[in-house]
């Protein structure tokens, strides 16, 4: 069971990953999910990584009510302002909820941003709609 420090570090080992359509690679390319997918899979949550991948395929953007469900049915709800690093926090940026990113510490998450056209870490700036635990890490 790797630890939420584990978890976090190993997301920032992704800082700097080009955005990607359809990425899930350290260093090559990833977009929110396959960056999230990716880091699951490196900590050896595997079924979390694999319970990713049908939203989409990472191609494009989830269909919000697809990613909310997904997320419902594979990691446990948690209140938002009871969320600690390694959560996993749900966004809505004007076009619905798809968007997700990492907690890393107090005000801050990591990741793969479009815009910004890589692996990030940055102050949250946007109102969280939701956040979500990780089942099996400590």
């Amino acid at each position: 069971m790797p630890a939420r420090s584990d978890v976090v570090a190993e997301a920032r080992s992704w800082l700097g990953t080009p955005w990607m359509a359809s990425g899930a690679a350290k260093g090559i390319g990833a977009n929110c999910l396959g960056f999230l997918a990716g880091v699951a899979r490196n900590v050896g949550l595997d079924s979390l990584a694999e319970a990713f991948e049908p939203y989409g395929g990472f191609a494009l953007p989830p269909q919000p009510t697809a990613l909310l469900c997904g997320l419902r049915r594979h990691l446990e709800h948690t209140p938002w302002r009871r969320a600690q690093p390694a959560d996993l926090l749900l966004f809505d940026l004007g076009d619905g909820l798809r968007h997700v990113a990492m907690l890393t510490g107090p005000g801050t998450i990591i990741h793969a941003f479009q815009s910004k056209g890589r692996v990030v870490e940055n102050r949250l700036i946007w109102p969280v709609h939701s956040a979500y635990r990780i089942p099996g890490i400590a």
